[in-house]
C-alpha cells in the first residue's frame, strides 16, 4: 500500500479498527509479528482471525464501548490480540507494567477504573489485591496456560458467529477514549493522558506526511517497548498498518539476545534509547548493524560524540534521526530533519505550532541560539484522567502545551533540546544546565554512566552533584571528576556537591532516570 493510498484509508474510516483490519486483510499471507526467543511466527491473517474471536468473546462477556481493558506484560505474540480486539470494540487500552508495586498499581487502576485486565500470571496476585482494596470488580485473564487463561475465557466466551460476518464497533470517536497512557513519573507518581479516538486518527495523519515512501516491500521493524509505554502503544498499530512485521521477544532486558536477534533477523528499523545506543556501541564487534536503514534515537537528552560515532560506523545510507515528543501529545511535534545538524531534534511536524518563551518572564524569544522553554499548540491529549487542576496547569492562557523542556533553536528552524527545565540547577543567580556536565563527564575513559543532580544549600541555593556509574575495572576518582568539571567549564558549574558512585543508576519503569529517587539517594549517600 502506498502512503498515499494509506492516508485516504485513514481520512475516511471513522477510527482505527477499521484501518486495522483493511490493512490485515490485504496481506494475510504476510508475517505481522515474530517472536524471537522463540522463534514463533504469525501471519495476518491469523493475527486477525484472533483478534476478531476475542472481540466476539468479549462483547459476550459483557464489555460496551468506553470500558477499560488493561493490558500488561512481555512481548510475546499473545500480548497485542487483546490490545487489537480492544481497538475493534472501542475499549480504551491502558498499559499496565509488570514491575509496579503496590501504590504504582493502586493508583493506575483507580485512576483508568478497567473492566478486564489480560497479564502474565506472576502479576496476578498484586493486581488482586489492589483491585479488592479498591473495591474494583476487576476480571483477570492470564496469559499462561491453566486456569483463567485466555484460552480458557475464550472457550467460556465463544460464540457461534462467522468471522467473516463480524461487525467492527461503531461509537462516538469525540467522546470513547481510544488510549490512557501513563506519563513517565521521572519525580513522581506518574498522570494517566487520555486519548480520544479522533485524537489519534488525526495524530496517524500528521504521522503520514512526512513518510515520503510507498512502502513496496514488507520491511522487518524491531520492537523492544513494552506495551505500557508510548512507543509500545504507537508500535503495536503502526507496524501492522505500514507493513512491518513485528519483530519482539518475550525474553526483554537481555542484552546478548538483543544482539542475538539483530544478527539473526536482520531488522530495517529500530527505536534506541540513548543508553542503548552506547551499549550497542561498546558492543560494536559483536553486533551487525548495516542492516538498518533507520534508526530513531529517542527517550532522553542524545549524546552527539555518540551519535556521530554511530553515523561513522555504518552505511552511508542509513538514516539516524534523534526524535523529541512527549506522552501528552502522543509522540513527535517535532519531525526529525535527516539533512539537519548533529543533535537536532528536527523541525516543527505537521499540525504543531511551536514556540519558545523565557521561562521567567513569559516572554517569547525569536531570535536564534537562545534557550527557552518549548511551548507546543496541536494534536494532544484530551485531559490528565481525574486530575483537572494538572490538566489545567499543563496549558498556558492561550492553550499551548508547556513541555517543561529547555531548547533552542538555529536560523534554519531546527530545534536543539537542552535540558528539562525541573532538572537546572540554581546555583546563586546563575543557572547549571546538568547535561552540559553529564556530556563532559562522559568523555572520561573511567566512566560507563553519569547523572548530575543537585542537593539544596542554605547560602548558594543549589549545588551539583555527578552521581557516576564506572566502567568496569576503572579506578576514576572523585578529584578526577571534579577537576575535569573544573578545568573545562566556568567556575559556577562546578561540582561543589561532590560526587557520588553507584553500581548502577536508579530508573524509572520506562527506562529514564528517576530523578526524584535520585535525590533522596543522594542526600543520604557519602559525597566524595
Amino acid at each position: 500500500m502506498t502512503n498515499h493510498s494509506l492516508q485516504s484509508l485513514l481520512s475516511e474510516s471513522p477510527h482505527l479498527g477499521h484501518v486495522f483490519v483493511d490493512c490485515m486483510r490485504r496481506n494475510p499471507d504476510s508475517i505481522c509479528q515474530i517472536d524471537a526467543a522463540t522463534g514463533e511466527e504469525e501471519t495476518n491473517a491469523s493475527v486477525l482471525s484472533r483478534s476478531i474471536r476475542l472481540a466476539q468473546a468479549l462483547r459476550k462477556f459483557g464489555l460496551q464501548p468506553g470500558d477499560v481493558l488493561a493490558l500488561g506484560g512481555n512481548n510475546h505474540l499473545d500480548l497485542h490480540i487483546p490490545y487489537y480486539a480492544a481497538i475493534l470494540n472501542g475499549y480504551p487500552i491502558v498499559g499496565v507494567d509488570p514491575l509496579f508495586k503496590y501504590n504504582e498499581l493502586k493508583s493506575l487502576l483507580k485512576t483508568t477504573q478497567p473492566k478486564i485486565v489480560f497479564c502474565q500470571h506472576k502479576s496476578q496476585e498484586e493486581l488482586k489485591r489492589v483491585a479488592n482494596d479498591l473495591g474494583l470488580d476487576l476480571k483477570m485473564v492470564s496469559f499462561e496456560e491453566g486456569e483463567g487463561s485466555m484460552k480458557e475465557f475464550l472457550e467460556t466466551y465463544d460464540v457461534d458467529e462467522p468471522e467473516a460476518e463480524f461487525k467492527i464497533a461503531e461509537f462516538d470517536v469525540d467522546k470513547v477514549y481510544a488510549f490512557l497512557i501513563s506519563t513517565s513519573g521521572t519525580t513522581g507518581l506518574p498522570k494517566v493522558a487520555a486519548f480520544k479516538h479522533r485524537t489519534v486518527m488525526e495524530k496517524f495523519l500528521s504521522f503520514m506526511k512526512y513518510l515520503n515512501e510507498a512502502r513496496s516491500t514488507r520491511t522487518i521493524g524491531l520492537n523492544l517497548s513494552p506495551v505500557q509505554w508510548i512507543s509500545g502503544i504507537f508500535n503495536a498499530i503502526t507496524m501492522p498498518i505500514l507493513s512491518q512485521t513485528k519483530l519482539q521477544t518475550s525474553r526483554p532486558g537481555d542484552i546478548d539476545h538483543l544482539i542475538e536477534m539483530i544478527n539473526k533477523y536482520k531488522p530495517h528499523s529500530m527505536l534506541m534509547s540513548p543508553a542503548l545506543m552506547l551499549v550497542l556501541l561498546r558492543r560494536w564487534d559483536e553486533v551487525d548493524l548495516s542492516c538498518l536503514k533507520d534508526i530513531l534515537v529517542t527517550g532522553s537528552k542524545t549524546n552527539v560524540d555518540a551519535i556521530n560515532k554511530l553515523r561513522a560506523r555504518l552505511p552511508k545510507n542509513t538514516v539516524i534521526m534523534e526524535a523529541y515528543g512527549m506522552t501528552e501529545t502522543l509522540g513527535p511535534m517535532l519531525t526529525p530533519n535527516v539533512n539537519g545538524p548533529s543533535g537536532s531534534c528536527g523541525k516543527p511536524t505537521y499540525g504543531y505550532d511551536l514556540k519558545l518563551v523565557d521561562p521567567d518572564t513569559g516572554l517569547e524569544i525569536k531570535e536564534p541560539y537562545k534557550n527557552g522553554e518549548l511551548l507546543a499548540k496541536g494534536i494532544c491529549f484530551s485531559e490528565y484522567l481525574l486530575n483537572p487542576e494538572e490538566t489545567k496547569k499543563l496549558f498556558t492562557e492561550d492553550g499551548y502545551i508547556k513541555t517543561g523542556d529547555l531548547f533552542y533553536r538555529d536560523e534554519n528552524d531546527n530545534y536543539f533540546f537542552v535540558d528539562r527545565i525541573k532538572m537546572l540547577i540554581k546555583y546563586r543567580e546563575a543557572q547549571v544546565v546538568p547535561s552540559e556536565l553529564e556530556e563532559l563527564i562522559l568523555q572520561h575513559d573511567g566512566v560507563l554512566d553519569v547523572c548530575v543532580t543537585s542537593i539544596p544549600h542554605p547560602d548558594d541555593g543549589q549545588h551539583p552533584v555527578a552521581c557516576v556509574v564506572r566502567k568496569p575495572d576503572s579506578t576514576v576518582t572523585a578529584q578526577e571528576i571534579k577537576e575535569l568539571v573544573c578545568n573545562h567549564l566556568s567556575k559556577y558549574k562546578e561540582l561543589r556537591g561532590g560526587v557520588v558512585f553507584f553500581d548502577k543508576l536508579p530508573m524509572t519503569s520506562s527506562g529514564k532516570i528517576a530523578q526524584g529517587k535520585l535525590k533522596e539517594l543522594v542526600l543520604n549517600a557519602h559525597r566524595e
